[in-house]
């Protein structure tokens, strides 16, 4: 297996020093190169933020179909057969033109600034809720398993209308479909050995419940994002069974996982660099977005898209022939020497003219990408009123999984300040992180 192969299993990137010395090599060499394989299909690797830009650009040449991530050969004849030939999971991310454009248009509005500002107040108790776990466990914790991966999914739920008893189980579920080779997250109890069928249990799990909540929102519409999804039209007619499952796995995953680990980079950040969160304290709502920003590039927790050229396309001097397929690289593209000084620093004070490569470019940029900033940042200015220092005690370990990953377990230990108390709020989530509710999760669908 050569050296880029490796960044298609999951185990590598839990060794993110490994994975950005690649990276490193492959964007000093400017070039794309084209690697055969035997297990995968062949694929052309793009690092540069240039070339990741320009390709996300041109979706009348780059498209989303046939596959939007790695997967092995094995895995996606399978997927086939057991489909009759044709995905019977239809997302955002997997669609495009004219499709696609119609379809990100019925919630578009729903996550545009001028909306997302009347989620203020629900932004700031979750994340009260997440600060007075934190307080009681007198700021020592696992910050990513006890704080981090509960903050965006509380947001994202109450915006879906999902009710709070069922928060927990969305959580296991989220997990275990990003983190199916992650030998911590991955489902509980299963016996499968290949982690597209435990992954395919997961899907069933959604599958069921967002049926039942697709049922009740047409019955019972009510102003959460569920019944826009449950009882939507495009070009008068109803979307499809397999087009509305996929929006609300879209929303449902993809609206807090990536939020989260920018979350906790953040948060492990901080811990870093006792001056940082002077600064944050000092000037808590200009910092806040400063580090926002700065974790979402540096975390980068969409580690890959695949695109397939309809058409030939010249890039770098080489030539992607029709039917090739291309892996946009975002963390690369965020840490592009050519774009950003010195990219493997922290650094909050980056001029943020060009953007990084983290929310993707053109008409897949990311839906969420104001609500995570907006989460984010809520979360660091609450804390910072919390807390007087924060340091590490104990190396973070990263997820294992090549697609969206980052932080899974953060120790940390914060001295709060004196007048933090807890509120009378009971808790949504049970105590004592992900793994230790594992029966409370498997009863709640």
């Amino acid at each position: 297996m050569s050296e880029l192969e490796t960044l298609y299993r999951a185990e590598t990137w839990s060794n993110p020093e490994f994975v950005h010395d690649i990276f490193s090599e492959l964007r000093r060499e400017k070039s794309i190169p084209f690697v055969e394989s035997n297990q995968y299909p062949d694929f052309w690797h793009i690092s540069k933020h240039q070339d990741i830009f320009e390709i996300e650009r041109r979706t009348d040449i780059f498209l989303s179909a046939p596959r939007t991530n790695i997967q092995t050969r094995q895995t996606e004849a399978e997927g086939l057969v057991r489909s009759g030939g044709k995905s019977r999971l239809r997302t955002l991310v997997s669609m495009d033109p004219p499709e696609h454009p119609k379809m990100r248009m019925l919630t578009q509005n729903w996550f545009m600034p001028k909306n997302l500002s009347r989620l203020q107040t629900s932004i700031e108790e979750s994340a009260e809720r997440g600060l007075d776990r934190f307080v009681e466990l007198n700021g020592a914790c696992d910050f990513a398993q006890d704080v981090g991966v509960e903050f965006p999914l509380r947001v994202i739920m109450t915006i879906l209308g999902v009710p709070p008893e069922d928060y927990s189980s969305m959580l296991r579920l989220t997990q275990e479909l990003f983190g199916s080779e992650d030998p911590d997250l991955r489902r509980r109890g299963d016996t499968h050995s290949d982690p597209e069928l435990t992954k395919l249990a997961t899907y069933m799990d959604f599958g069921q419940y967002f049926l039942k909540m697709t049922e009740d929102r047409r019955k019972n519409p009510r102003d959460d994002l569920a019944t826009l999804i449950a009882n939507a039209r495009v070009d008068g007619e109803p979307i499809d069974d397999a087009s509305t499952f996929g929006y609300y796995l879209i929303a449902a995953t993809a609206g807090h996982d990536t939020t989260s680990y920018s979350l906790i980079e953040a948060v492990h950040q901080l811990a870093l660099d006792p001056d940082l969160l002077a600064r944050l304290k000092q000037d808590p709502d200009s910092m806040s977005k400063k580090i926002a920003e700065e974790a979402i590039r540096f975390a980068s927790p969409v580690r890959h898209f695949v695109r397939t050229a309809k058409a030939d396309y010249e890039l770098r001097g080489k030539t992607i022939r029709a039917g090739d397929s291309v892996i946009l690289w975002y963390p690369s593209g965020s840490r592009d020497e050519d774009i950003f000084e010195d990219p493997h620093a922290f650094n909050p004070d980056r001029d943020t003219s060009v953007r990084h490569a983290s929310f993707g470019h053109g008409a897949h940029m990311c839906l969420g990408m104001h609500l995570a900033r907006q989460e984010i940042s809520t979360f660091l200015r609450m804390l910072c009123e919390r807390t007087d220092s924060i340091e590490l005690t104990g190396e973070p370990l990263y997820a294992q999984a090549n697609f969206v990953s980052g932080i899974k377990k953060l120790l940390v230990k914060a001295a709060l300040v004196s007048d933090s108390s807890l509120s009378d709020r009971s808790p949504d989530f049970p105590s004592g992180g992900i793994a230790s509710h594992e029966e409370q999760n498997q009863s709640a669908l």
